[in-house]
């Protein structure tokens, strides 16, 4: 999986997924910024903070989960949620957000649980 560290798209970038149960899709997106966000995590059990990007993109059920590409196919966020009050803007985890993550998983060959997630 290649990484960027730094993304500069003046071309824009490529969720692709698969919105609303559908086929494979791929929309154009642009980062409009980059911040820390602190909130609680997915069991609203503690608050944590994490890099994010906010994209100018129209972010559906399907994209979750799939990967933020730049124009020459690096990888360089996963792409996470959409904005409930604004249609065309989203959220992307930063390619250093999860590059830990995504190392650790490359090497694994067994069965993990799915608790204990952030």
């Amino acid at each position: 999986m290649a990484t960027a560290e730094h993304p500069c798209w003046p071309g824009g970038s490529n969720p692709p997924g698969r919105p609303e149960n559908g086929p494979l899709t791929a929309v154009a997106a642009r980062v409009a910024g980059e911040q820390e966000v602190t909130g609680p995590n997915i069991y609203a059990d503690r608050q944590v903070t994490r890099d994010v990007y906010t994209l100018r993109a129209r972010v559906r059920p399907g994209n979750s989960g799939g990967p933020l590409l730049s124009p020459d196919g690096a990888v360089d966020g996963v792409v996470f949620a959409a904005s409930t009050d604004q249609r065309d803007v989203g959220y992307a985890l930063t390619a250093r957000e999860v590059a830990g993550d995504a190392s650790r998983g490359a090497t694994l060959t067994a069965a993990v649980s799915t608790d204990g997630c952030d």
